[in-house]
């Protein structure tokens, strides 16, 4: 397998090419007070490649150096090995370690020789000898304490900090503690401006990136330039951003002109519905419809979470209209991504769609962490108070930015501009969003059946 360490290294940019360094390094603050590398590495800026970059080269330029990369999800550790992988890693010197009751999601994966599956305590004789030789080990936060069995004074990565909490964290060096093998040194990477972890008590929400800052004058490495997004999307995740109180992003020459064709789907206009048809067309990557003329209010489901139809309905018939009119190279439609922050819009929404296309429904909250090429936003309330709940919690108002921010090539964003007016974080989006293209829903359009 082809090691591509080096042309990774020669790839990464000023900012991206300083952490790594630190994280090699481990120490990280020139006030002389001990500070471990946080890197701050917002939606599209090469985060996990960075974190994988780091643990190669410690792996590979540290004598009898070992690793651990540690991650929130499933999903985001899959995506190191992935990365490791590619950079020529063999199973012998990369393994990724999943409970034993996950074995079957694993079998069928092109990658299922870097697995390792552990039950409880007990791991065979094979399988700990593979463990304890391997440079590199991956796994989530929750298992860390089986990986660090494995460990002698490895480097520790943790990825997605903005899923751990303080007490998670600070659980994970307890156990390491416990087992007497203290890192050499830890690093953390995420993008402070996610959502947290859900939890009823506000306190747990902060998390450990926002809480090791907040004590001490330190700032992050932070990752500038994107590499995901069309500049129109960007445009609107950077007012996001903006109304945050946080950095903007830059936006790398090689996503100047991405769309759904350059990404390799036909546009099929004639497929698609006259009524829908400017909203869909590839030329205008970032779309906002304003709901307020669609009929109705939003209404509670029996848990308390909201539902809007009109809403719903509008957006299963988006993502049909999708579906039929992008088609890839092997003549099969385009599954669009549909994000809401509530559970009954996405149940309700799921209801009104094909089969085939369900999938890929889900909350705002489970879409961290990922990527799609094209992103369906129902932000669902619609009232005559103007209120809007938790979207606008201190905490929780980053729904609309990590909801833009999974878009790739094609963002529609839909909410009531009424409901929504006067609050920061989308007034600054409609203001700034000056290439967005702008879309008052009809109380006509109808599902096409």
């Amino acid at each position: 397998m082809k090691d591509d360490l080096p042309s990774k290294l020669a790839r990464l940019n000023s900012n991206q090419n300083r952490a790594v360094e630190s994280i090699i390094d481990g120490w990280d603050s020139p006030s002389g007070e001990f500070v471990f590398p946080i890197v701050d590495g917002p939606p599209g800026t090469g985060k996990t490649e960075v974190g994988a970059i780091a643990g190669a080269r410690y792996a590979r330029e540290v004598k009898k150096s070992q690793a651990t990369y540690l991650c929130y999800t499933h999903f985001a550790a899959d995506k190191a090995l992935e990365s490791f992988v590619d950079m020529g890693f063999p199973p012998g010197e990369v393994l990724r370690l999943v409970d034993e009751a996950k074995i079957g999601s694993y079998q069928r994966s092109p990658l299922r020789d870097y697995y390792v599956y552990v039950q409880g305590e007990a791991t065979g004789k094979n399988d700990e000898r593979r463990l304890r030789g391997a440079s590199i080990l991956i796994g989530t936060i929750m298992g860390a304490r089986k990986i660090l069995r494995y460990r002698k004074k490895p480097l520790l990565l943790i990825d997605e900090f903005s899923q751990v909490s303080p007490p998670a964290f600070f659980g994970t060096l307890s156990a390491v503690n416990s087992l007497g093998n203290n890192p050499v040194g830890y690093a953390l990477l995420g993008d402070p401006n996610q959502l947290p972890v859900i939890t009823s008590q506000e306190f747990l929400r902060p998390n450990i990136g926002v809480f090791i800052c907040s004590r001490n004058e330190y700032v992050p490495h932070e990752l500038d330039t994107q590499y995901r997004m069309n500049p129109k999307i960007c445009q609107a995740v950077n007012a996001l951003r903006f109304a945050l109180n946080t950095y903007p992003l830059k936006t790398h020459e090689s996503t100047s002109s991405r769309t759904l064709t350059t990404l390799g789907y036909g546009w099929r206009q004639d497929a698609c519905r006259d009524d829908f048809r400017e909203i869909l067309d590839p030329r205008n990557p970032c779309v906002i419809i304003n709901t307020d003329g669609l009929p109705g209010l939003e209404m509670p489901s029996l848990d308390g979470s909201k539902y809007y139809q009109p809403e719903a309905a509008i957006a299963a018939e988006l993502c049909r209209q999708a579906h039929k009119s992008y088609m890839d190279s092997a003549q099969e439609g385009i599954n669009p991504t549909v994000l809401s922050p509530y559970n009954a819009q996405t149940s309700l929404i799921k209801d009104l769609l094909p089969v085939e296309l369900r999938d890929n429904c889900t909350t705002i909250y489970k879409s961290q962490g990922r990527e799609y090429p094209c992103v369906i936003v129902s932000l669902t309330r619609k009232n005559r108070t103007q209120s809007i709940g938790f979207l606008g919690e201190p905490d929780l108002r980053a729904q609309a930015y990590v909801a833009c921010s999974r878009a790739k090539a094609k963002l529609i964003v839909m909410f009531s501009f009424s409901t929504f007016e006067g609050h920061r974080e989308y007034d600054i989006l409609l203001e700034r969003c000056k290439d967005a293209l702008k879309v008052e829903a009809d109380p006509d359009w109808r599902p096409s059946g």
